[in-house]
């Protein structure tokens, strides 16, 4: 269910995983069909957002996304943005 336009470089760039960007931003989930995926983000403040490749959030912007993570780029730093895992 990945989707299958990440760039190279991106991949080889996007090093670093989190599950929040110091709270500004939280991924939420992925959902869509496998050629045209989007993904919900929690701002801070608790609003929501839904992206799509190419859009730009909070001055980052979507690279890709895939099942469960989205990658984002900003001022030239591309990283995984991954959901928090589940408290069982």
């Amino acid at each position: 269910m990945a989707q299958h336009t990440l760039p190279p470089r991106v991949a080889q760039q996007a090093t670093e995983t989190t599950n929040d960007l110091g709270g500004t931003l939280t991924l939420l989930g992925t959902f869509g069909t496998s050629s045209e995926l989007q993904a919900l983000l929690k701002r801070r403040g608790g609003r929501t957002v839904t992206v799509s490749r190419g859009d730009s959030v909070n001055g980052h912007s979507v690279v890709a996304i895939e099942d469960g993570r989205i990658a984002l780029a900003h001022n030239g730093t591309a990283y995984w943005l991954e959901m928090p895992a589940s408290q069982s």
